[in-house]
């Protein structure tokens, strides 16, 4: 992914994903993600939940410092899966 992820941009994300076939190993890369709100998180939860729903396994990584700081600071960090996190 690139660009931002925010208000304005997740309908279209969310659209374009839901459009895709789950894959049973799906790694998002957020290293060319610029801006970001908490609707970023919305979306990587809702991409969790796709997942789960199609038991895949789904990876968050290069989680830009601005999103951390965002999940952290709603309590919700540990809950976005990361490689270092399993």
């Amino acid at each position: 992914m690139n660009g931002d992820i925010t208000i304005n941009q997740v309908e279209a994300l969310l659209a374009e994903s839901k459009a895709l076939r789950m894959p049973e190993a799906l790694e998002i890369d957020l290293a060319q993600v610029a801006e970001v709100d908490t609707f970023a998180l919305s979306l990587i939860f809702e991409w969790l939940r796709q997942a789960i729903a199609a038991k895949a396994s789904i990876n968050v990584v290069n989680v830009p410092t601005n999103l951390a700081s965002l999940a952290t600071l709603y309590g919700v960090l540990d809950l976005i899966p990361q490689p270092d996190n399993h």
